[in-house]
C-alpha cells in the first residue's frame, strides 16, 4: 500500500478515544441528580475542543447506547439520559438532529432540490437543530443503592475488616464524584469509620471465621438456586481454640440461610427425616455440592416432604420460624403461655428480642392472673423454653405443666450441682 493511500489511523484513534473520553467525563461528572452541559463536558475531553466534533459524537453514543425510541416500558434500558429523551419520537430533540443533518447531508448532492430540502429543515425545530441538554450518566446503582451496599458491607458480621475497605472502594469507584457516602471520604480516599471497631459474635483476629462463612454461604447459595444436595463435615471447637471435625459425612437438601443471635444457619432436610434440620454454617468444613459420575449435582429432597416448612415463596415469615424455633432447636414448636409482670417497664423488650411481633396477650389468663401480672402467649420450642426460663428467672414464668416439670428437674440437678 502506498503511502498516500495509507488510512489516517491517528484521526480513527482520536475519534474512538473520543468516546471513551465522553463516557469516563459523563460517568464521573454526571448522575441522574446531577446533569452536565456539553460545554462543561467539553472541559474534561482532550480530543477535541471543537463544539460541533462534540455534539456529532454524543450523538453518535446515544443512538448506539440507548433505545432507538422511548416506549415508557423501557425507561431502565436508557443508560444515558438528556432533556427529552422520553418524548414521543418525532419531539425527541436526538431524532430531530439527525434528521436535520440527513437533510443537509442531501442538500449536497448535485441533483438535490434545494428548496424543498430547505422547506423540510425550517419545519424541523424552526431550522436550527436543538441542543442536547442535561446530559446525565445512569449509573449501575442509584444513591440509595450505594447508601444500602456500602452500609451492608461496612457493618457485615462475616466481611473481614481489610476486605471491608476494599470492597468499598470499589463500591465507590462505580459512582460519579458527586455521591457522597457516609462511611467514605472521595477527597481523602479515606474510610470515615474504622473497619476494626465493628465486631459481632462471629468476629476472630486470623479472619477465618469470616472467610468460611462468607465462602459456605456463597455454595449453599448454589445449592439452593441449584435446588441439589450438598455434602460436609460438622466441626466443634477443641481445647485449642481451633475446629476439630467429626469426619462424618452429613448429607442435607438446603433449603434458607438465616442469621439467629449473630450465627448464620442453614435450614434444610435429611433423606430419612420428614423434619427441617439445622446447622451452623461456620461448623460446615469440605462443604460441596453432591454431583453424580457425570458431574450432574444431584437434586435435592422436595421441599413439600419436609414437615413445617412452606414453598420458598413469599409466604414464608423467616422470623416467625426462627421465634418457633428458639436457639435454632428443631423440635415441634406449639403454643406456651408465659407470665410476665407488669411493673417490668422493659417485659415486651425482652419479648419482643427473642419472639419478634409473634406474642399474643391471653386476656382470659390475665384475667385470671394475681394482680400486677400479665400472660401471653408465644408458639415456640418446649424443650429450649425450659433454658430461655431459667435464663430469665427472675423475670418470667412458665405456665405450661409439662415445661413446668423439665424446669423442675433442671433446678434439682443444678441444686445436687452447686449444694455446699
Amino acid at each position: 500500500m502506498s503511502e498516500n493511500k495509507r488510512p489516517n489511523m491517528d484521526a480513527q484513534y482520536i475519534s474512538e478515544q473520543r468516546t471513551v473520553d465522553v463516557l469516563r467525563a459523563l460517568s464521573m461528572y454526571s448522575d441522574e441528580k446531577n446533569p452536565i452541559s456539553q460545554s462543561e463536558l467539553r472541559e474534561y475531553i482532550t480530543t477535541t475542543g471543537n463544539p460541533q466534533t462534540l455534539a456529532g459524537t454524543i450523538d453518535e453514543i446515544l443512538k448506539q447506547i440507548n433505545p432507538a425510541e422511548y416506549t415508557g416500558e423501557n425507561d431502565e434500558e436508557y443508560r444515558i439520559k438528556y432533556d427529552g429523551y422520553d418524548k414521543p419520537f418525532e419531539e425527541n430533540p436526538l431524532v430531530i438532529r439527525s434528521e436535520i443533518s440527513e437533510l443537509r447531508n442531501e442538500m449536497r448532492r448535485k441533483d438535490a432540490d434545494k428548496e424543498a430540502l430547505s422547506k423540510e429543515i425550517k419545519d424541523l425545530g424552526g431550522g436550527k437543530a436543538p441542543s442536547i441538554r442535561g446530559i446525565r450518566y445512569v449509573h449501575d446503582f442509584s444513591y440509595e443503592d450505594m447508601d444500602q451496599l456500602i452500609s451492608a458491607v461496612a457493618l457485615a458480621a462475616s466481611i473481614p475488616p481489610e476486605d471491608k475497605e476494599r470492597l468499598i472502594r470499589k463500591i465507590m469507584a462505580t459512582a460519579s464524584i458527586h455521591y457522597k457516602s457516609p462511611f467514605y471520604d472521595r477527597a481523602l480516599e479515606n474510610l470515615k469509620f474504622n473497619p476494626y471497631s465493628e465486631y459481632s459474635r462471629i468476629h476472630s483476629r486470623s479472619g477465618v471465621t469470616e472467610k468460611r462463612i462468607g465462602e459456605n454461604v456463597r455454595i449453599l447459595q448454589d445449592a439452593i438456586r441449584l435446588h441439589t444436595k450438598v455434602r460436609f463435615n460438622f466441626d466443634v471447637y477443641s481445647k485449642d481454640k481451633c475446629y476439630i471435625t467429626d469426619e462424618k459425612e452429613h448429607i442435607l437438601s438446603p433449603y434458607y440461610i438465616v442469621i439467629y443471635n449473630d450465627n448464620y444457619y442453614v435450614i434444610g432436610a435429611w433423606d430419612n427425616k420428614d423434619e427441617a434440620v439445622h446447622y451452623r454454617i461456620d461448623l460446615m468444613s469440605s462443604l460441596e455440592i453432591i454431583r453424580d459420575e457425570d458431574n450432574v449435582p444431584v437434586s435435592m429432597k422436595p421441599m413439600s416432604k419436609c414437615k413445617d416448612l412452606p414453598y420458598r415463596d413469599l409466604s414464608w415469615d423467616p422470623e416467625k420460624y426462627m421465634s418457633e424455633h428458639l436457639y435454632m432447636a428443631y423440635d415441634k414448636a406449639r403454643k406456651i403461655s408465659i407470665k410476665i409482670p407488669v411493673k417490668d417497664i422493659g417485659r415486651y423488650t425482652k419479648i419482643h428480642d427473642w419472639f419478634g411481633d409473634h406474642f399474643e396477650l391471653n386476656k382470659v389468663a390475665t384475667d385470671r392472673c394475681e394482680e400486677g401480672y400479665e400472660v401471653i402467649d408465644v408458639v415456640t420450642s418446649p424443650n429450649m423454653i425450659v433454658h430461655w426460663a431459667m435464663q430469665y428467672s427472675g423475670f418470667c414464668e412458665i405456665l405450661d405443666e409439662e415445661v413446668r416439670e423439665k424446669i423442675r428437674g433442671e433446678l434439682e440437678m443444678m441444686r445436687k450441682k452447686y449444694k455446699k
